[in-house]
C-alpha cells in the first residue's frame, strides 16, 4: 500500500480527486451551516418555552396558596390544636386532597428546616425532619389561631403525581426531545424524568451541567426574563418561577434539531465524492501516459542501491525535466559510491578499536547496548556478542539508578559529559567498582558512547586512606578528630529527642605499667581495653581512642541510667582485664566520666568541658570508679 501510495501518478489523481470534493463539501457546509444558524436563532428566541412552563408553574403555586390561605381562616377561633382536633380540621379538607399529595399541620419548628423560617411560602426539600419523608416539599399558611406558630401545610412529594412532578414528562419539539427540570435556587432537583435524580444536584446532570455551571457564574439568580443558548451540540434555556426560589431549565438535543440539515449534506458529500473519484480515474490515467519515461528512470535508480553495478552506467538519456532528473541520479549514485567505501573503512577502524582498545567501550541506542568492545566483554565476564542488553541492567542493586539516570539525562540535555563511578555487575553475580564516563553522540541524542574502567585499585586505596584518616593506629578504634566530628553531630541536632550520653574513660596507673614493664607491655594494656570497651556496645555506637590513656565513648539513644549501667560494666572489665602480663603486680583501672548530652550543651566544647569534671570528680573518688557529670 505505501508503495502505491509512493507513485506520483496516484497522488496527482488523489489531489485533484480531493480538490474536487473540498470544493464542493465546502460549499455545502457553508449552507447548512448558515441554516444552523437560521434554526439556531429561531430555537434562543422562542426560549424553549420555559417562559411559559415558569407561569404555568407560578399560576399552579399561586392556585395552592389561596387555597392553603382560604382553608387556615377556617380554623375555629379559640380551638386548641390538639390530635384530634387537628385530625378532624385536615379531615373536612377534601378541596385540598385534589391539590397536594397529603396536608398536615405543625409548628414552625416541627415543619422548617433548621435555621430556616418558612412564612407562607414554599418550602425548600424536608429531609430530616420527624414524620418528613426526604421527597416532601410544602406549601404552607399561617393557621388562624389563637396560637401561635400554627402552620397548614400542603406536602407535595416529589416521586409521586401532582403538577410539579408531571411537568418534566412534556417533551417533543418536532422529532427533537426535549428535557424539562426543575430546581431550587440551591440546586436540588425537585422536578425531573428521571426521579433517580431527585434531590441531586443539577450540574450532577450530564446534559444540564453546562447550564447550570453558567447560572451558578451568574450567582444563582431567580430572574424572571428567560435566559437561552447553546453549550455544544445542546440548546438550553432557564428562567424562575415567580412567587418561589425555583428555576426550570429545558435542554433540547441539537443533533436531532439539525438532523435533517446533516442528513442532506452527507448526501451531497458522497455525490461529491463519486464525482471526485471520477475525475481522479481520469487524471490517472493521463498522468501515467505521459509519465511512462519515468519508469525507466525508477528502475536504474534502485540499482544505485546495489554496491556491484558500476554508478556511471544504465542511466536513460533524455529531454526536459525527466532528463534533468536522470543526470541529478546519476550524480548523486556516484557520490553514494564514494561514500559506501569511506562508510566501509570507517566501519573496519571502528571494528579495530573496539577488538584491541585498552578501555571498556560500548554504544547504546535508546538505553540498549548496540555494540560492545572485546575490553568490556572481558571486564564483566561476557562472551562475544553477548552484552546485547539494556545499560542499566549492568548496574547492582546497590547503585542509586534513579540518582545516576537523572544525572547522566541532565548531563546529555546540557551537552556535557557524564562521569561517576558505579557498582557493575559481572556475569557471575560479583561486582566491579568501575569509572564510567558518557556522551550523547552528536546529533542523534539517543544513541550515547560509554567508556568503562576498572576502577577497584583506585577505590581501594581511596577506602585505605580515608580509614587510616579516621582510625588509631594501635587500637583500631576511632580516632579523636573522628570522634570530636561525630560528637559534633549529636550536639549540633536540635531536632533529636531521643537521650544521648558520652562516656570519657581515663586509665588509672598506666604510666607505672609503661615505665615499669615498657611501651610494648603499654601497648599490649591499651589494645585489652579497646576490646573491654568494644565488648559493652551496640553496633551504632562510637569507640575512640582520644591519645594516651585517653578512651572515649558515644551511645545514642540511650538514657543516663543505662549509660551509667554500661559503664560500671566496662569499670569492671577493664579492672579484671587490665593486668600487665609480664609483671602482674602492674595493673591499670578506669575512672570514667558519664556526660548526658542536653540541650543545654550548645557546643562540642560545653560537653567536652564537662566530661573532663565528671572525669576529675572520678579521680578525686579514688579511681576507678564513675561518676555522671553535674546536670
Amino acid at each position: 500500500m505505501s508503495r502505491l501510495l509512493g507513485s506520483l501518478k496516484l497522488r496527482l489523481a488523489l489531489a485533484s480527486a480531493l480538490l474536487i470534493a473540498a470544493s464542493v463539501a465546502g460549499t455545502v457546509l457553508i449552507a447548512v451551516h448558515e441554516v444552523e444558524r437560521r434554526t439556531e436563532e429561531a430555537i434562543t428566541d422562542t426560549n424553549l418555552g420555559v417562559a411559559q412552563l415558569a407561569a404555568v408553574l407560578s399560576a399552579s403555586v399561586t392556585e395552592r396558596q389561596r387555597a392553603l390561605a382560604a382553608a387556615a381562616g377556617q380554623w375555629p377561633r379559640g380551638q386548641h390544636a390538639s390530635r384530634t382536633a387537628i385530625e378532624t380540621f385536615l379531615a373536612q379538607q377534601s378541596a385540598l386532597a385534589a391539590l397536594f399529595n397529603r396536608l398536615t399541620v405543625g409548628r414552625q419548628a416541627e415543619l422548617a428546616p433548621p435555621g430556616r423560617s418558612l412564612g407562607n411560602h414554599v418550602s425548600p426539600p424536608l429531609r430530616g425532619l420527624t414524620g418528613v419523608d426526604k421527597l416532601d416539599l410544602a406549601i404552607v399558611m399561617p393557621l388562624a389561631s389563637d396560637e401561635a406558630g400554627l402552620l397548614l401545610a400542603g406536602v407535595l412529594r416529589l416521586d409521586t403525581i401532582n403538577f410539579l412532578s408531571k411537568l418534566p414528562h412534556a417533551a417533543l419539539l418536532d422529532d427533537a426531545h426535549l428535557q424539562t427540570i426543575v430546581a431550587d435556587q440551591r440546586g436540588y432537583v425537585l422536578a425531573h424524568a428521571d426521579e433517580t435524580r431527585l434531590l441531586s444536584l443539577i450540574e450532577e446532570d450530564p446534559d444540564l451541567r453546562p447550564l447550570a455551571l453558567r447560572w451558578r457564574a451568574m450567582g444563582s439568580p431567580l430572574e424572571a426574563a428567560p435566559w437561552a443558548g447553546r453549550f455544544g451540540k445542546q440548546f438550553a434555556a432557564m428562567a424562575a418561577v415567580p412567587g418561589t426560589d425555583w428555576m426550570v431549565f429545558r435542554v433540547a438535543d441539537g443533533e436531532a434539531v439539525f438532523g435533517a440539515a446533516r442528513r442532506a449534506m452527507n448526501r451531497t458529500i458522497m455525490l461529491a465524492a463519486g464525482v471526485a473519484a471520477a475525475g481522479a480515474l481520469a487524471i490517472f490515467g493521463l498522468t501515467a501516459w505521459l509519465l511512462r519515461p519515468m519508469g525507466v528512470l525508477r528502475r536504474r535508480a534502485l540499482l544505485a542501491l546495489e554496491p556491484a553495478y558500476p554508478p556511471q552506467l544504465g542511466w536513460p538519456e533524455a529531454g526536459g525535466e525527466v532528463g534533468e532528473l536522470s543526470r541529478v541520479l546519476k550524480h548523486v549514485g556516484e557520490q553514494l559510491a564514494g561514500s559506501r567505501a569511506a562508510m566501509q573503512q570507517t566501519l573496519q577502524q571502528m571494528e579495530a578499536m573496539l577488538a584491541h582498545a585498552p578501555v571498556g567501550i560500548a554504544f547504546t541506542s535508546e538505553g540498549r547496548i548496540e555494540l560492545a568492545s572485546k575490553q568490556l566483554e572481558h571486564l564483566l565476564g561476557y562472551g562475544p556478542g553477548e552484552l546485547d542488553r539494556p545499560w542499566a541492567t549492568l548496574l547492582t542493586e546497590e547503585a542509586p539508578r534513579e540518582e545516576l539516570h537523572e544525572r547522566g539525562e541532565t548531563a546529555f540535555r546540557e551537552g556535557r559529559s557524564f562521569e561517576a563511578e558505579v557498582p557493575l555487575l559481572r556475569r557471575d553475580g560479583s561486582s566491579l567498582w568501575a569509572h564510567v564516563h558518557g556522551a550523547a553522540v552528536q546529533g542523534n541524542p539517543s544513541r550515547r558512547i560509554w567508556i568503562v574502567s576498572d576502577a577497584t585499585a583506585s577505590r581501594r586505596q581511596r577506602e585505605a586512606l580515608t580509614w587510616s584518616a579516621t582510625r588509631d593506629p594501635l587500637t583500631e578504634l576511632v580516632n579523636r578528630r573522628e570522634f570530636e566530628t561525630r560528637l559534633a553531630e549529636v550536639v549540633g541536632d536540635r531536632r533529636r529527642r531521643d537521650a544521648d550520653c558520652a562516656l570519657f574513660i581515663d586509665l588509672d596507673h598506666f604510666k607505672q605499667v609503661n615505665d615499669g614493664a615498657g611501651h610494648a607491655a603499654g601497648d599490649a594494656i591499651l589494645k585489652s581495653v579497646a576490646k573491654a570497651l568494644q565488648a559493652h556496645v551496640r553496633t551504632g555506637d562510637t569507640v575512640a581512642r582520644l591519645g594516651g590513656d585517653e578512651f572515649a565513648v558515644l551511645l545514642v539513644g540511650c538514657p543516663v541510667d543505662h549509660a551509667l549501667q554500661i559503664a560500671e560494666r566496662m569499670r569492671g572489665q577493664i579492672e579484671r582485664d587490665g593486668v600487665c602480663a609480664s609483671q602482674p603486680a602492674l595493673r591499670v583501672t578506669a575512672s570514667i566520666g558519664v556526660v548526658a548530652i542536653a540541650a543545654q550543651h550548645r557546643s562540642l566544647a560545653e560537653v567536652l568541658d564537662a566530661a573532663d569534671q565528671a572525669c576529675y570528680a572520678a579521680k578525686h573518688a579514688g579511681r576507678n570508679a564513675v561518676r555522671v557529670a553535674a546536670g
